[in-house]
């Protein structure tokens, strides 16, 4: 040190202050450097558990809030079912009506005759009292009762013939109570149901057949 002029020791001893400044404004940023870090990381952490993130509740410009008034245990929440939409109710009478039809149309039973005879046989009797027991739970409902004869004899003749059975199924229904409205027709040997050319297809046409409200 004794050989350096007194401009050099000068120089070196502010280079060693400037050296130490260095150094101790180097140890000042780490310590601000590493209370930043811990505190973003108990910011973090309390953002996480459900508190605010400072002291006014708000969080950055890219955040959003955070979720308050939460419970861990919340009550159990009675669902209700969905109220059913409102339908119209149909009315009962017009189905059970609906209904009595339909099984008369199945149980009306036709009305069989003997050869040129239009007289009710006992089967024809028995056939006619089911028939108006039927009849009389829809009093409302029109019926027509056709007559029928089988190939023989002559188209003018089996017409008359074919009347007078619808005539005689209509009387034995009244005389039973039936108060439906009856009508007759004969259509004679036109629609045979049956054209074997035969005794037991000519008993099939010789009938009187009941139909509900034009419906066959």
């Amino acid at each position: 040190m004794r050989g350096l002029t007194g401009q050099t020791r000068y120089v070196m001893v502010a280079a060693m202050i400037v050296l130490v400044g260095i150094l101790a404004l180097g140890g000042c940023a780490t310590k601000n450097v590493m209370s930043s870090t811990e505190s973003a990381g108990k910011a973090l952490a309390g953002t996480a558990e459900g508190g605010p993130s400072g002291s006014g509740g708000s969080t950055g410009e890219s955040g959003s809030a955070p979720l308050q008034g939460f419970s861990k245990s919340p009550p159990e929440e009675a669902v209700k079912p969905p109220t059913p939409p409102m339908v119209a109710k149909a009315d009962q009478g017009e189905i059970a009506a609906r209904q009595a039809r339909e099984s008369a149309k199945r149980q009306l039973a036709d009305i069989y005759f003997a050869f040129d005879k239009w007289a009710l046989s006992s089967e024809g009797i028995k056939n006619l009292a089911q028939s108006a027991e039927l009849l009389k739970q829809t009093p409302t409902v029109k019926v027509l009762i056709e007559g029928h004869c089988d190939e023989r004899g002559s188209r003018e003749y089996n017409m008359v013939l074919g009347e007078k059975r619808a005539q005689e199924a209509r009387r034995y229904l009244e005389s039973l109570g039936v108060k439906n409205p009856v009508t007759v027709t004969s259509y004679g040997k036109e629609r045979p149901v049956c054209t074997e050319p035969d005794e037991s297809c000519y008993w099939k046409n010789r009938r009187a057949h009941l139909v509900l409200e034009g419906k066959r």
